[in-house]
């Protein structure tokens, strides 16, 4: 039988086809063996130990990890009927419980924890966490000391000293905090982006430093570069190219989300404002429209531009449709006001 060569071309690419979905299946298939084998294993030592209470809770966490949070919940429970002071029983459901957002309950499982063993270091600064954001400062201040009593290099402790100084506003410990973090731990991406933040309020242009140091550590997130950006757009009147520098970060998010209409939206306004670049403007603003069709500010600020490019019945069809969107936009409602005068 004599073949085609476009039926000799479908076979070849048939069959890579199929080996390459076999590669993919045999590197699914070899993840699921290793966890069932971990599995497996834990399975095996709880049915020798039976009442090994710390087996139990390394399963919990086990299943935690991949999100089954009823098979962890089981397991803590059983852990509970063999020895209900054990506190990692704690910590592990604190943990379980605060990423199912469920944060009452999670505190109350760290308080728990602390009741058993007052020096576990992970409740206590787990459950410090939480006395931040109750502003419950002294509290979590203390539970922080007594964990670096036990260990002077928990870069997560200076973390969230840095969280309690940068909120009563002390930001020369703040960034002391969340640089000691660092230098415990130089891949601590929460203490870098803390630490731009703390900079970046203060028009320290060391903040573009540490988002630049949390960019390499995560490329592919879109943090850091935002606020880089932002840091840029904001302090480009006094070094002007920095709006350029600004775009180019935009163009990045936008190379790792074609959908952030943010970032489509904050270049038009750096072409509109600072550029007077209103063809430009228009252009972006647009693009942040397409990506988001209830997007009033992009609307308004396009209808704005099309002014400045004294094309006033696109801008008043702008106004109107930033209007619809948001009836109470004050500006939207001046500008089509004055669009009308002018006509």
């Amino acid at each position: 039988m004599n073949l085609r060569p476009w039926t000799l071309f479908f076979i070849a690419c048939f069959t890579l086809f199929l080996l390459s979905c076999g590669s993919q299946s045999n590197s699914e298939n070899q993840k699921n063996e290793n966890s069932d084998a971990t599995l497996a294993e834990l399975n095996n030592k709880i049915a020798n130990d039976p009442q090994n209470v710390a087996l139990y809770v390394e399963r919990a966490n086990y299943y935690g990890g991949k999100e089954n949070f009823q098979l962890a919940f089981d397991d803590l429970a059983r852990a509970k009927q063999i020895d209900s002071t054990h506190a990692p029983i704690y910590a592990s459901e604190g943990k379980f419980h605060f990423a199912q957002k469920r944060v009452q309950d999670a505190y109350r499982d760290y308080q728990r924890c602390l009741r058993h063993d007052p020096k576990n270091q992970d409740c206590l600064l787990e459950k410090a966490a939480l006395d931040i954001t109750l502003e419950n400062f002294d509290l979590a201040f203390n539970q922080i000391n007594d964990a670096l009593r036990q260990n002077e290099r928990i870069a997560y402790a200076y973390y969230l000293k840095g969280r309690i100084y940068r909120q009563t506003r002390d930001t020369t410990l703040a960034l002391s905090s969340y640089q000691t973090a660092i230098e415990i731990d130089p891949a601590y991406y929460d203490a870098y982006i803390e630490a731009g933040l703390v900079c970046a309020a203060s028009k320290n242009d060391l903040a573009i430093q540490y988002y630049n140091s949390a960019i390499e550590i995560k490329p592919n997130f879109i943090e850091p570069l935002y606020n880089k950006a932002m840091y840029l757009q904001e302090t480009g009147i006094a070094i002007p190219n920095r709006y350029n520098e600004a775009l180019a970060c935009y163009d990045q998010i936008i190379a790792i989300d074609a959908n952030a209409s943010v970032a489509y939206y904050n270049k038009g306004f750096i072409y509109l404002v600072y550029q007077k670049n209103y063809s430009q403007a228009v252009n972006e603003f647009t693009k942040a429209i397409e990506k988001n069709p209830q997007y009033a500010e992009a609307f308004y600020n396009r209808g704005l531009s099309y002014e400045y490019l004294r094309k006033n019945k696109e801008a008043l069809a702008d106004y109107n449709q930033a209007l619809a969107i948001n009836p109470t936009f004050d500006l939207a409602a001046k500008g089509k006001s004055k669009v009308l005068g002018e006509n």
